[in-house]
């Protein structure tokens, strides 16, 4: 078939022409929030989809600009740019001003369905590799500041659980030393009733605490040992509840939960694959980096090179051939599958934030570390619609052409309230 004749292939493009045949064929197994998403993306900027904003001079009322609305989702491209450009602004201003460490935790394959199928177990990723990290520092003495982002991807749109940490080359010194892990773990095996010992950041005089080493064979073992820990919990918890998950009742029985976990222990001797930099000293760049999939669609529009409305084919590296570039072509049906089930549930934090950088305390601790480490350099906000109009056309969009007066608001036009769109979409999918 010949090609779509276009400057650039977008996905929103794609969606458009192709969401009614994917839902054909699949509508059964897409989830309310994956297809309330994509009607977002389909909608961007469309003034009988999300509508538009008015604004009117206020000497010259005839004068009027329609301001279309955007869907300010994840999963479009163009609002989601807007939004990790805002989030790297803001990781520069609250991140402590030291260098710091891109740790990587990788789940084994056999866990990828399960994680995949079962969203609510991700949380045990997250709670898994921070504790790993939090509980080393602390075993030295200080409690770093860490970011937390997950990703459910691989270039190629394959299945990929993995967390991606920016973690503090340090941090602010704690009242003591906490107990290793492997110690407390044979107290609590003569005592069930042993407790942690309890530290805390010492604020009356404070101090931060270097820390340029991570040793990744030791964190290997250590975050093998709490993800085994946190998912046999995270189950159990399921099967006792009220609604026990039916898919996860099997493992209700002691020899299959035994049986599942001890073989992966044997198969990874090593422990589960961590990944630890160098030390860095570009905190923006990092981000960007971590925060362009975790706030963007898994794939780049820049990467897809053809489209011809049965077929998409979207480049990628392929890490087993030395990162070299690979053209991957798939029915445009199998693309959009494989594309939104890596959309997140409603209200499923895949960014989140640990230790000095945890909501409660983060303002608390900002201004010690800004006193003890300097305030972190100024980095550009991000441009408003205004601006970025303004920028892109040469000319400001909201001056009146009459007389050159900013144009105020006026009225909004809704033809969609995305709170009964998001019912409808509740009601009609899965």
């Amino acid at each position: 078939m010949e090609a779509i004749k276009s400057e650039k292939f977008t996905l929103k493009q794609i969606l458009q022409q192709n969401w009614c045949a994917f839902l054909d064929v699949y509508h059964l197994l897409v989830p309310w929030y994956a297809a309330y998403n994509v009607w977002k993306v389909i909608s961007c900027r469309e003034p009988d989809g999300l509508g538009y904003s008015t604004f009117a001079c206020p000497t010259h009322p005839s004068e009027i600009r329609h301001v279309p609305r955007t869907c300010k989702s994840r999963f479009c491209s163009i609002c989601a740019k807007i939004q990790i450009d805002k989030w790297v602004t803001d990781m520069n201003q609250l991140f402590p001003n030291c260098s710091y460490f891109h740790i990587t935790f990788t789940v084994p394959e056999q866990f990828r369905t399960l994680l995949f199928e079962k969203r609510s177990l991700l949380n045990a990723v997250f709670s898994a590799s921070t504790e790993t990290i939090i509980l080393f520092c602390k075993e030295r003495g200080f409690l770093p500041a860490i970011t937390a982002v997950l990703h459910t991807f691989g270039s190629d749109l394959k299945r990929h659980i993995h967390i991606h940490c920016i973690v503090s080359t340090g941090g602010l010194k704690l009242t003591g030393k906490a107990e290793r892990l492997t110690r407390f773990v044979k107290r609590k095996k003569k005592n069930q009733k042993a407790k942690k010992k309890k530290v805390s950041v010492v604020e009356d005089n404070p101090s931060w605490v270097e820390c340029h080493f991570f040793p990744y064979k030791m964190l290997q073992k250590r975050y093998q040992t709490l993800l085994l820990e946190h998912l046999k919990k995270a189950i159990e918890n399921n099967i006792n509840s009220s609604e026990p998950d039916q898919d996860l009742i099997v493992f209700s029985d002691p020899a299959v939960m035994k049986s599942f976990f001890d073989d992966l222990k044997h198969e990874y001797q090593n422990g589960f694959f961590v990944h630890v930099t160098e030390e860095r000293q570009d905190l923006q760049l990092t981000a960007a980096y971590i925060g362009r999939y975790a706030r963007r669609p898994p794939l780049s529009e820049l990467r897809i090179k053809d489209y011809t409305g049965e077929y998409v084919t979207f480049e990628f590296k392929d890490y087993r051939y030395n990162e070299s570039k690979v053209l991957y072509t798939l029915k445009t049906i199998e693309f959009i599958r494989k594309l939104i089930r890596h959309i997140p549930p409603h209200y499923f934090n895949v960014i989140r934030h640990y230790g000095l950088m945890a909501s409660r305390v983060k303002s608390k601790y900002k201004k010690i570390t800004d006193i003890l480490l300097a305030t972190p350099p100024t980095v550009k906000k991000t441009k408003s619609w205004r601006e970025r109009q303004t920028t892109f056309k040469g000319k400001d969009p909201l001056l009146c052409k009459i007389c050159q007066r900013v144009m105020i608001f006026v009225s909004s036009h809704l033809p969609n309230p995305l709170k009964s769109i998001r019912a409808s979409f509740q009601t009609a999918f899965p």
